[in-house]
């Protein structure tokens, strides 16, 4: 291979088919498929008939000479299979004329089979006469074997033929099944699609997609691979040029010919080596719009001519001002274009914004109607694209007077200073389509705030939102590693958010890594960094790592450089850490720091009120606890849960003090905040049925035990400790045996009833563990069997309760032996026995 591969831009025949297959994409497992059926018709009476589709530039070529080269290439086929390659430049207006190309075609692979000589006879007859004489030699040279037509064009083909060409062909195909035919066309014709057309049905037909922003990225990377352009290659896998890549996707429209004509220049950094095949495909391409264009109806021809005319998408409503037509003709007329491929949409709100759907019909419409060469506005807005505005001044000084590459970066130049940063403005438009409502909600204003002053950022940021985790780390990552390359302001946001989204997706480990690069970037205490603190100091905590939070949440408190939220986000963690280490005077101290925060939201003093509390319940305070909640309740007013969270709290702790009355009033009170979650007021029936049984209101009790299972959604998780609460209140209950046995019963029917048997289960697993723990009461083991036996009978029949029983029975022959003997928990298997391990708080043997 030579040091820089011949790539043809309008020819890929002229290319060698091993660069083809090096710098192919998109359409690996579409080429597998086409050739497989290429094989079966060579293998079979089945011959598949396979159409392309697809506007010009979209690498349909490319695609079809890949296909005839592999299929070439197979061994296989060699015996059983002919090639007929048709030069897509020739005419044909009859089926004499076809096959003749079709033999002609043969004659050049397969010299020594077939020879143009062969063809003079038919010269000396009249037509039909000459069609049966080459039917006839063709089949014979043939002798059974299948033979594949690879042709261009066949919407240009079908033209020609007409309609009695078109109906010979397809009736010559059906009398001798020995071809197969795959084709390519630059639209669905009226001669394939439709239901009365001589070939409707025939083909199986496949619409080809212009690149995506990574296909395209892929495909330019690709070739400067090929060409050993390492420099250029390692530039677009880097964050700069995957954002350039996807500004320029903007320009193109994802046609792979422009991607062609632009990878000599990006692989190059040549302006003159980029304008010359770029205005040579112009040139070519700009017939061929404009018969496009002239197709069209004249209502949709001036739409067509006006969006050629605009740099962005445009609103319908401006299009009918311009165009002195009502919206709603425009609408239907806009409706038809997009059927037809010509035009495009994308949503802006309940606003629909339209563009011309291929660039280069843009760019040719433009070169007709400008009356003075200049430089041509898409290869400017490459420029404007592919530079900073640095690099085109330092361009533009290197550049001789009057030369080619000095027009254009002058002109990129001005533009620039007139319309502003287009890489930026492409980047927020590209990420404003492909977002969804939710997305562009939380990101967009962060991406566009971010475009203007890191195009790397702004695309990690992109990726992002759109849930792509793995890319928009790698590419913040990239980011940091390139600190000398960005302003310290970049690099610290590329840190900050790097933790921030490591941390989101639990990779505790790699977000404490990035942290500790942001303090190695800047010891100086700025918002952003403890922000980040806070969040790392929050994964410390989640790791059990309780000295290193402590210390993370201390030095954002210390630093007085945080906003009131962050300091008082850090003093509740930092408190509720030193709670669980047993630490109550220092937590309190921050609780009452949080209170005395300026500038600290109701509900962050809720929540400080509601943690004092937690920790003078921890000192048996209970009068002090429960002013604590009462004034967390009061400063929770718009937030329901809050609220809720702190009358649970206040309601148990009147449990405690015996001041079941007040304990009650609270959490029905629960039930009267609005939106709360279902398993809220679960909770809240749930806390009232144990009130209203240590009252001695066994009725009042069931009732609102019915009310709470009715409202446990299949999604909600209930509290724990309600549900053990209340298989303690039956067990420790004075009532006789029978009266217990029966109220057992009631309370098994009721969960069976609303399928939560499961809750009830693990509820009496764990009051098994409770009555381990109690060190005032030692159950007899009267008590303990009377006790199963009642749930034993209440079970009976239910598939949910058979393994809590199970447990249930062992557990209760293991407490029987006063705890010491657990070969009793032989009797259960591996699994079973670990479930009893854990509830006894029994190390592993």
């Amino acid at each position: 291979m030579s040091e820089s591969a011949f790539l043809s831009v309008f020819t890929p025949s002229r290319t060698a088919p091993e660069d083809l297959e090096a710098i192919f994409v998109q359409r690996h497992a579409l080429l597998a498929d086409a050739v497989e059926r290429v094989r079966e018709s060579a293998g079979s009476g089945h011959k598949h008939h396979l159409l392309f589709v697809g506007p010009r530039g979209t690498g349909k070529s490319h695609f079809l000479t890949l296909l005839v080269h592999r299929v070439g290439l197979d061994e296989s086929l060699q015996e059983s299979l002919r090639i007929a390659w048709l030069n897509e430049d020739e005419t044909s207006t009859t089926l004499l004329e076809l096959l003749r190309r079709i033999y002609l075609a043969l004659s050049k692979r397969y010299p020594g089979d077939y020879h143009a000589d062969d063809l003079e006879p038919i010269y000396d007859l009249e037509a039909e006469a000459a069609e049966r004489l080459l039917a006839t030699l063709l089949l014979e040279k043939l002798a059974g074997k299948t033979l594949l037509v690879a042709l261009e064009n066949l919407d240009a083909l079908f033209e020609g033929l007409g309609k009695a060409g078109q109906q010979r062909l397809r009736a010559f195909i059906q009398e001798h099944p020995v071809m197969a035919i795959v084709a390519t066309a630059q639209r669905l014709v009226d001669d394939v699609a439709k239901r009365n057309s001589t070939f409707f049905g025939f083909f199986q037909t496949e619409m080809l997609a212009m690149l995506s922003v990574e296909e395209a990225a892929e495909l330019l990377g690709k070739i400067a691979a090929l060409n050993r352009q390492d420099k250029a290659a390692a530039f677009l896998r880097s964050p700069t040029g995957r954002s350039r890549v996807r500004a320029l996707h903007h320009l193109s429209g994802g046609n792979h010919r422009v991607y062609l004509v632009l990878s000599q220049f990006i692989t190059g950094d040549n302006i003159n080596a980029l304008v010359e095949p770029f205005a040579k495909m112009v040139d070519e391409m700009t017939p061929y719009y404009q018969e496009r264009i002239r197709w069209l109806p004249p209502q949709q021809r001036k739409i067509v001519e006006f969006l050629c005319s605009r740099e962005r998408p445009t609103p319908v409503k401006d299009m009918a001002r311009h165009l002195f037509a009502s919206q709603q003709t425009i609408s239907s007329q806009l409706k038809d274009l997009r059927a037809k491929g010509y035009v495009q949409s994308a949503q802006r709100g309940r606003e629909s914004l339209y563009e011309i759907a291929e660039p280069l019909m843009r760019i040719c419409v433009e070169i007709k109607e400008n009356q003075s060469p200049g430089p041509l506005r898409l290869l400017v807005d490459f420029l404007r694209v592919w530079y900073d505005g640095a690099q085109l001044d330092e361009r533009l000084s290197a550049s001789g007077e009057g030369s080619l590459a000095r027009n254009y970066l002058q002109a990129a130049i001005n533009r620039n200073s007139v319309l502003g940063n287009l890489r930026a403005q492409l980047l927020v438009e590209d990420f404003r389509k492909e977002l969804n409502d939710e997305q562009r909600e939380v990101w967009m204003s962060l991406i566009e705030d971010t475009a203007e002053i890191s195009e790397e950022l702004a695309l990690a940021f992109g990726e992002l939102a759109k849930g792509n985790h793995e890319l928009g780390i790698q590419t913040l990552e990239e980011i940091c590693k390139e600190a000398d390359k960005y302003p310290q302001s970049v690099i610290a946001i590329a840190y900050a958010r790097a933790a921030i989204e490591y941390f989101n997706i639990g990779k505790i480990d790699a977000g404490i890594r990035i942290v500790d690069g942001l303090l190695e970037l800047s010891q100086k205490p700025t918002a952003l960094l403890l922000f980040i603190l806070n969040s790392r100091a929050s994964a410390y905590k989640r790791l059990g790592m309780t000295e290193n939070a402590v210390n993370d949440y201390s030095r954002v408190i210390d630093s007085g450089n945080v906003a009131p939220k962050e300091t008082a986000k850090a003093l509740l963690q930092r408190g509720s850490i030193r709670v669980e280490l047993g630490e109550i005077e220092e937590a309190l101290k921050d609780f009452d720091s949080v209170v005395e925060l300026y500038g600290v939201s109701p509900e962050m003093i809720a929540r400080a009120h509601w943690n004092r509390g937690r920790a003078l319940r921890l000192l048996g305070d209970f009068v002090g606890a429960i002013s604590a909640n009462t004034l967390a309740i009061e400063f929770s007013e718009k937030s329901p849960v809050s609220m809720a969270s702190a009358l649970f709290s206040r309601g148990l702790l009147n449990s405690l003090a015996d001041r079941l009355e007040d304990a009650k009033r609270d959490y029905a009170r629960i039930l009267t905040i609005e939106n709360l979650p279902d398993d809220l007021f679960a909770d809240a029936h749930f806390a009232l049925a144990l009130v209203s049984f240590a009252l001695g209101s066994w009725t009042e009790g069931m009732a609102r035990l019915v009310d709470g299972l009715g409202k446990l959604a299949a999604d909600c998780q209930p509290e724990d400790a309600l549900f053990t609460g209340i298989v303690g209140f039956v067990y420790t209950s004075s009532i006789s045996t029978a009266a217990r046995k029966q109220r057992i019963a009631e309370l098994a029917q009721i969960f069976v009833q609303f399928d939560a048997s499961n809750y009830l289960g693990e509820a009496l697993i764990r009051h098994l563990g409770n009555l381990h723990r109690d060190p005032e009461e030692t159950p007899s083991p009267d008590n303990l069997e009377q006790w199963y036996s009642a749930w034993e009978a209440a079970g009976a029949g239910c598939e949910a309760l058979k393994l809590p029983l199970r447990l249930l029975r062992t557990g209760i022959d293991f407490l029987k032996t006063g705890a010491q003997d657990r070969s009793v928990l032989l009797d259960l298997n591996q699994e079973e026995r670990q479930i009893l391990a854990q509830t006894f708080d029994l190390e592993e043997a």
